[in-house]
């Protein structure tokens, strides 16, 4: 399918605009001369950042449909920051569906991909795009579509992640989710979960980290931009969901965006003929980079660049997509 573009407007909205990381893509948004509107549910803490920002602003919660309807009007894209995305992602979807507006979100949880994807036949007839992932993923996907392209028919993949920054409580509640789904797979294009798996060394450059079995999301949309049959997933550390329920507990000073330990996400790919290649991207620690990423992403969409349907960072934009953002990539 071609890359459609045929500019309908030019206007975002960002829902979840006063959270941690929307707070942060906001402001990011404002620096690149966007054109754009803030929602959320808390009003007070809108009506302040809309008269920092000099944007109109909708309050309303994710289950008000005419709150959507009125705030989605003349909108060309609308960028979901609320999470936790089990409780938001859905009918926001719907009413992108529903509005004829494309969707994004940064969402780290591979259910909400898996909604996304069986959103597919709805956005396909409605024309618009639905691309959830826009963060972490508009770094990892095009890494694993450079690193796919070294081999000749790729048929596995392992990748692992390896996170400097801390986390904001909303990502800790995500992590929730994340864990809940289990060790998920995919063995010869389907997806499988595992009653059991165990950790695995990588080396992201400076010596063998053990990295645990872990659903990032690759399954869905790693699995969308280049159909490799075989995918397993780690993440150097273990998730913070696992140190109990109260997400309250995570504090500012484990956010750290000025760490000087970047984060890394490694690419393992194997042909049919059996040769591996390894690539590595390198990033900022923290946030930002899911804050320039997703900006970069609703910019080419509010430009009239998009695939109708479900799509992922990769399958739309490509390996190109890296190109725009602070990444650096090491082939081994």
């Amino acid at each position: 399918m071609e890359i459609s573009n045929e500019v309908a407007g030019t206007k975002l909205l960002i829902y979840g605009a006063t959270g941690y990381t929307g707070l942060m893509i906001c402001h990011e948004a404002a620096r690149r001369g966007l054109d754009f509107e803030i929602a959320g549910r808390n009003e007070e803490k809108l009506s302040a950042l809309s008269q920092q920002l000099n944007v109109p602003y909708h309050v309303f919660s994710v289950a008000d449909k005419s709150g959507w309807e009125k705030s989605l009007l003349e909108k060309t894209c609308l960028l979901n920051t609320a999470g936790p995305f089990s409780e938001t992602a859905e009918p926001a979807m719907e009413a992108c569906i529903k509005n004829q507006v494309h969707y994004v979100d940064i969402a780290a949880e591979v259910d909400i991909y898996r909604l996304a994807e069986s959103k597919n036949s709805a956005a396909t007839a409605s024309g618009i795009m639905i691309l959830s992932g826009a963060g972490l993923f508009s770094m990892y996907d095009p890494l694993i579509v450079h690193a796919a392209k070294r081999v000749k028919n790729p048929v596995a993949l392992r990748s692992a992640f390896q996170y400097s920054g801390g986390f904001t409580p909303g990502s800790v509640a995500s992590s929730a989710n994340i864990i809940q789904a289990g060790i998920l797979v995919r063995i010869n294009g389907l997806i499988r979960q595992l009653p059991v798996a165990e950790p695995s060394a990588f080396d992201f450059g400076s010596g063998p980290r053990q990295c645990f079995p872990t659903p990032l999301g690759g399954i869905v949309l790693c699995y969308k931009s280049t159909g490799i049959p075989n995918i397993e997933e780690f993440f150097q550390m273990a998730l913070p969901a696992t140190k109990g329920s109260d997400h309250s507990t995570v504090m500012d000073e484990e956010i750290n965006p000025d760490s000087e330990e970047p984060s890394r996400i490694l690419a393992e790919v194997t042909g049919a003929d059996g040769s591996v290649v390894r690539s590595i991207a390198t990033m900022p620690a923290g946030y930002m980079p899911t804050v320039t990423a997703a900006i970069e992403v609703v910019s080419r969409e509010l430009d009239g660049s998009y695939k109708a349907g479900f799509q992922s960072p990769a399958s739309v934009y490509g390996e190109q997509l890296l190109q725009s953002l602070q990444v650096e990539i090491i082939d081994l």
